[in-house]
């Protein structure tokens, strides 16, 4: 049975998808696989936060193609080189979809966590520009290592152009490799909050031309571990179908000024100026 990708939008509600049908002959990795990870850090390990003002502090981060020993989905990945006290990434034709995985920059952090990022998801053509492909987005993931087919389990936020000509950021909840998510009209840059507070993943965002956080999304999420991979991602996508148009080259350069980790003491800290 064919993959449906089934989407929506009632007035100005946010648009709604969701994966469906057998996702069986899905390609990947057959799972579930668990990955020889390091201890994770708590959320307020100052080793955790990156200002990204140092080119040195690439080697304290996972590159999960790496540790997964596979093909690197990125043209660039840097930080203050390409961009002076920014991480560049420039994602290959890849996206976090179902079963299919991108680019992941990442560290291993234990318990409740807040993370934020300021990040601008522009064009690699036409520098601060909008992304002229479908889905070419960027952002943040909390993801279980342990994954495979029918078994990754992670959220993910971020924000460029979406479907079609929305520019909008995105909350994806992804449980036994089957994703739903929501889009939310806004900028294409800006700041963006993943906060995990007993079972629940907390999706916040202030983004450009906004005076304060909002919540977006709030998943719950009882099965991640007490350990998981926080990082940084990119989307490459190319197209509206369930699966990445690799004959389109990503129109993305993601940009992200830093990122900063806490630990929240309730959700109420997640939306805190």
């Amino acid at each position: 049975m064919a993959k449906i990708f089934v989407c929506g939008v009632v007035g100005l509600l946010p648009l709604a998808c969701s994966s469906g049908g057998d996702s069986s002959a899905a390609s990947g990795v057959e799972g579930p696989v668990a990955v020889d990870e390091p201890a994770g850090a708590a959320g307020s390990d100052p080793g955790l936060s990156d200002e990204f003002n140092d080119a040195s502090t690439m080697s304290q981060w996972r590159r999960w193609d790496q540790v997964a020993g596979r093909e690197a989905l990125h043209d660039v990945l840097d930080i203050s080189t390409t961009n002076d006290g920014m991480l560049t990434l420039q994602p290959r034709t890849s996206g976090w979809y179902d079963h299919f995985e991108g680019p992941l920059l990442y560290k291993m952090v234990q318990g409740d966590f807040l993370a934020e990022t300021f990040v601008a998801a522009t064009s690699r053509t036409t520098p601060g520009a909008i992304p002229s492909e479908q889905f070419n987005s960027a952002g943040m993931l909390v993801r279980d290592p342990t994954h495979g087919r029918g078994h990754d389990n992670w959220v993910m936020v971020n924000t460029g152009r979406q479907r079609g000509d929305l520019i909008a950021s995105e909350g994806k909840t992804t449980v036994d490799s089957r994703s739903d998510l929501q889009l939310f009209d806004g900028a294409n840059r800006g700041r963006l909050r993943l906060c995990r507070v007993g079972t629940a993943v907390v999706v916040a965002r202030q983004l450009e031309g906004e005076t304060e956080f909002t919540v977006t999304n709030r998943f719950d999420r009882p099965d991640l571990p007490a350990q998981v991979q926080v990082g940084l991602v990119a989307n490459g996508w190319n197209t509206s179908d369930p699966e990445p148009d690799l004959s389109r080259t990503p129109d993305l350069e993601a940009t992200f000024d830093y990122i900063r980790f806490s630990v929240p003491a309730s959700e109420t800290d997640c939306i805190a100026p």
